[in-house]
């Protein structure tokens, strides 16, 4: 057994078993799927190596087909919550399927498999600012479920794809590293695969999707930004701005429009249009907002002059120290550790 034979086979045994346990954990269904493809494609080149079928009975060109899917299929679920596979979704490897019946030549099912993965990156970058952009209208905390880490999946393949396009090039002039090159692709798709696991069971656990009621809700504050002289939603946002103050439910770090509505009254949909209307902004920079003034508070209190910054921001409502630090910046325009070294300063001249 050759070395590319080798990495072949422990690749496709490690795509299985991240494949069981995002199916068996109901995880990621959609990435469990595109694992078995990798699998799949992984033991269909060792059984076309070693058959030495004709190239007509070569089926590895379709699997390209199925990537594309793949990977919106694994982002629609990251981004929507009711979005797992269903049997409509059978459609996306219809192209795949036409590959192993017709058998056309290399490299049309390449050719004809771009545009379709053109389109399918573009829906997935609108799906990603589409959570992006609702997430932060319908929780607090949306920081802790971002999704940025995706596009830095699709940066780490794409330069994948490049090293392995450089290595296919010199292939022939250098044989010898031909092997040791697409062993180095084979395993940096697999870790790539395994991080993907990882950062995904993360995402759920944190409920990163939007649920249905969550895009609604999303959708309408961000339209209702628009209306600023909705009087109902202006009377509407003065009592829950005062219920929010009053009762400190910023506080809590993983606050969202559902609690807001619980204490206020009312429907989700209603808090996001009133907060949008009323603050100018989305939910979450509206609770953020709160939380950076509760800081600058007990920052400027010599009652609290011995608890560190990081105390300060916990109990204001902040999950993380780097959120803390990126909104803090954000809305004050200089790091907390500055502003909290000058409110220090303060204390000391007035003592």
């Amino acid at each position: 057994m050759t070395l590319i034979d080798s990495v072949q086979l422990l690749a496709a045994y490690h795509a299985t078993l991240l494949a069981l346990f995002l199916l068996l954990r109901r995880v990621s269904p959609s990435l469990g799927l595109l694992c078995l493809v990798f699998a799949a494609h992984m033991l269909a080149n060792l059984v076309t190596g070693h058959a030495a079928l004709p190239q007509s009975a070569d089926i590895t060109s379709a699997f390209g087909l199925l990537y594309g899917p793949g990977l919106w299929l694994f982002v629609r679920g990251l981004c929507y919550r009711d979005a797992r596979p269903g049997w409509r979704d059978l459609l996306h490897a219809v192209p795949a399927l036409l590959v192993i019946v017709f058998r056309p030549p290399d490299p049309l099912p390449q050719l004809a498999g771009l545009p379709l993965l053109v389109g399918y990156l573009v829906a997935i970058a609108l799906a990603l600012r589409e959570h992006q952009r609702l997430t932060g209208q319908v929780r607090a905390d949306d920081d802790r479920v971002h999704l940025r880490w995706v596009r830095h999946v699709f940066y780490a393949f794409v330069l994948i794809a490049a090293f392995d396009i450089v290595r296919s090039t010199f292939a022939a002039r250098l044989p010898s590293l031909d092997d040791a090159g697409l062993a180095i692709v084979l395993v940096a798709v697999t870790a790539l695969l395994s991080a993907m696991a990882w950062r995904t069971r993360d995402h759920v656990r944190a409920r990163g999707a939007l649920s249905p009621k969550g895009l609604e809700a999303g959708r309408a504050g961000a339209a209702s930004r628009s209306e600023p002289d909705n009087a109902d939603a202006l009377d509407d946002f003065a009592r829950i701005d005062r219920i929010v103050r009053e009762r400190e439910l910023w506080r809590e770090p993983r606050l969202s429009l559902a609690d807001i509505a619980r204490e206020a009254g009312g429907t989700s949909r209603d808090v996001s249009r009133a907060v949008n209307a009323g603050s100018g902004q989305s939910f979450s920079a509206y609770v953020n907002g709160l939380r950076v003034d509760a800081v600058d508070a007990m920052m400027a209190d010599p009652d609290r002059a011995s608890e560190t910054l990081l105390t300060l921001a916990f109990e204001a409502g902040f999950n993380s120290k780097s959120a803390f630090n990126r909104l803090y910046r954000q809305l004050r325009g200089e790091t907390p550790s500055r502003a909290f070294a000058r409110a220090e300063t303060r204390r000391a001249g007035s003592g």
